[in-house]
């Protein structure tokens, strides 16, 4: 029996739960995710060898002994190669020093096979960091592990390939969310990019480049991007550069599920040292990038080796590779002989910026996140006083130049690079507190637009949650209709009606998902309860009755089922909010490009010159009226208020009062 999605994503979580805690702080996603890999591996292998022998058998009209099953096995074609000696049964098969088995059975499959290089990362048989002998990881704890991943089959006759690839895109989610402010380093939250992709809209034939990888999530929606279009994911071909070699793992592992082929490249930095490179030694060019790089990195030049805590080292190694203009870039993308200033040493933003822009094809496109401080950051050339006067009493004046950021921003506009500006709401991101936006580049932009650049203001919309915020399906739709239209109302209805068809289908997904991940979550309590039951109606037939202890625990099983209730119903309102607000959204969306006035609220389209006469500052609310009115009060409200207030200062008058006579202050 297949398993549904929801059982296998309940059945990994059990795992990550049997692990929780026992390993160096969120290191053990990276056990879990890379032990379920490997589980499937091996499961799909023997599902392959069985389906062989199986047509081998029919083939010859016989049937085969368990050594000629065997030889076949060991021949037989196969996705992946599992070397003997390295397979599931064997490290199930160990009773002692399991951490070291698991560990040599995944190396030897990663060394196996070239694409499988670097996918498993752990050790299972690391010390304990307190030097006394035993293992970070207990081998009971890696026992119950093997026994709970042994539960299911991981092959393709149990859990069909699109099934296995969303769940472990949840398990991913679900471990962000454990890992709170850190998620930051490998996720980015799904409905961010799912709007990065519909807007730059991959077609077949793109190469698509993420360089800051994380766990592969900007590949994976791309592919499904172009499934939902009607292309085979493999009509992209996708690559990817992650520093964190963990992380990288949960990439390509990522990517496999998907069933892509992409060339992941882990361990250096994309700045300085770029893995896609052409052979004159200049970055590599791809039609299309996404990235959401680290925020404002104080050491983007440091190579991942290079970081310390030794400022004297740091402040050495600054030396070394700024010069008096700047960083040195061996590859071409910024400083000198390029259009570019070189970033300035205490913000790594631009340094990505311009790697994605010299990593652009000549019709490439890119779509960014960025800390809103890229819009705006760096002063122009200015003349200023210097505090002395000459020989007349006049002051004297000096140059400032102008800073490097304001420069490369200036370069950038007047390159017509920059396409759109889409500010996002605060807290939309792990870890990140500072205010976020999206930054659209295009190489080749059509005519009409080649000098504009679309301002959106979309931080209103979203829905709050207890640790952070979410974009909402209706709010990544905003933001799509305003890109896509581009300040043409005419457009307009067309986007709301196939937006608005295509997002009710999401709602229904998600809702459908939601409640069938609470009711396998309660399963275990509805079975309990359906015992109980039983047992408790046998004892009424036979005239017995039934003791109050077993009343009692009935009653906090069925609180438990009340409890999936109300969060079933909770996810049902949620849901029907959503699509009520799909509806409201559009007829907004319509009745805001029906008003030029209402419409500056939200999104502009402004000229580059316009931008100049700002001294090629990007804020958003410069150009857009962000402003939020006070809600107006009714006059019997407002003097409802002031007859309280009034009444609140007299007692506050009148026990003062009474303090000052108290101690003498007041005959």
């Amino acid at each position: 029996m297949k398993l549904t999605q929801q059982q296998l994503e309940a059945h990994l979580w059990g795992a990550a739960n049997i692990l929780r805690g026992k390993t160096a702080g969120q290191d053990y996603k990276n056990y879990i995710l890379s032990l379920m890999f490997y589980k499937r591996l091996c499961d799909q292998w023997e599902n392959e060898a069985d389906d062989a022998i199986a047509e081998l058998e029919k083939q010859q009209g016989k049937k085969f002994t368990e050594k000629q099953k065997a030889v076949f096995r060991a021949r037989g074609e196969h996705r992946f190669k599992i070397p003997e000696g390295s397979r599931w049964g064997d490290v199930k098969a160990a009773s002692t020093n399991l951490g070291e088995v698991l560990t040599k059975a995944m190396r030897a499959v990663s060394n196996a096979n070239e694409e499988l290089r670097g996918v498993f990362t752990v050790d299972w048989n690391q010390p304990a960091p307190d030097a006394s002998g035993k293992k970070l990881i207990p081998n009971e704890v890696v026992h119950a592990l093997i026994q709970h991943f042994d539960e299911h089959d991981l092959s393709n006759d149990s859990v069909a390939p699109d099934i296995l690839g969303r769940a472990y895109e949840y398990l991913i989610k679900q471990f962000a969310d454990d890992a709170g402010a850190k998620a930051g380093e490998f996720f980015t939250p799904p409905e961010v990019v799912d709007t990065l992709v519909r807007i730059l809209e991959p077609r077949p034939g793109d190469t698509i480049y993420d360089p800051t990888g994380g766990s592969g999530g900007m590949i994976v929606h791309s592919a499904d991007y172009l499934r939902e279009r009607g292309h085979h994911a493999t009509s992209a071909q996708y690559f990817a550069q992650e520093m964190n070699w963990g992380n990288a793992a949960i990439g390509k592992i990522n990517s496999v599920l998907h069933g892509l082929e992409a060339t992941i490249e882990a361990g250096t930095s994309t700045i300085t040292d770029p893995a896609f490179k052409e052979p004159d030694g200049k970055v590599r060019k791809f039609s299309l990038v996404l990235a959401n790089f680290p925020f404002s990195d104080e050491f983007w030049w440091l190579k991942p080796e290079q970081h310390t805590d030794d400022k004297k080292k740091k402040d050495k190694l600054k030396k070394e590779v700024f010069g008096k203009e700047g960083y040195k870039d061996p590859y071409g993308r910024f400083g000198r002989g390029t259009a570019f200033h070189a970033p300035p040493a205490g913000y790594g933003d631009y340094a990505f910026i311009l790697h994605i822009v010299a990593s652009l094809a000549d019709d490439g496109r890119a779509g960014v996140v960025c800390p809103q401080g890229v819009l705006f950051r760096g002063q122009p050339e200015v003349e200023e006083e210097t505090g002395e006067f000459d020989d007349d009493g006049n002051p004297k004046m000096k140059r400032r130049k102008a800073d490097d950021e304001h420069l490369i921003r200036q370069a950038l506009l007047e390159s017509c690079l920059i396409d759109a500006v889409i500010s996002l709401p605060l807290n939309v991101f792990y870890g990140a507190t500072v205010p976020a936006c999206l930054v659209i580049l295009r190489k080749k932009r059509p005519k009409v637009r080649h000098e504009q650049v679309l301002l959106v203001y979309a931080a209103r919309d979203f829905r709050e949650l207890s640790a952070q915020n979410e974009l909402r399906p209706q709010d990544v739709m905003r933001i799509l209709v305003h890109y896509q239209s581009y300040g043409d109302a005419t457009k307009v209805p067309k986007l709301v009606k196939e937006h608005s068809a295509r997002i009710r289908k999401q709602i229904d997904l998600r809702e459908s998902d939601e409640v069938g991940r609470l009711q396998v979550e309660y399963q275990p309590h509805a079975d309990n309860l359906a015992k109980f039951d039983a047992g408790l109606n046998a004892a009424k037939t036979a005239g017995a009755s039934p003791a109050a202890k077993l009343l009692k625990q009935r009653e906090k099983i069925a609180a438990k089922i009340a409890e999936r209730d109300e969060k079933i119903a909770e996810a049902r309102r949620r849901a029907e909010d959503d699509r009520r607000d799909v509806e409201q959204v559009g007829t907004e969306l319509e009745a805001i490009y029906g008003d030029p006035d209402e419409l500056l609220k939200h999104a502009r389209v402004v000229g580059v010159d316009e931008i100049e006469e700002n001294e090629f500052n990007l804020n958003i609310p410069r150009y857009v009226d962000t402003f939020e009115p006070e809600p107006r009060m009714q006059v019997k409200d407002a003097l409802k208020e002031l007859s309280e207030a009034e009444k609140a200062l007299k007692n506050t008058e009148h026990n003062l009062e009474k303090l000052l006579r108290a101690i003498g202050y007041v005959d």
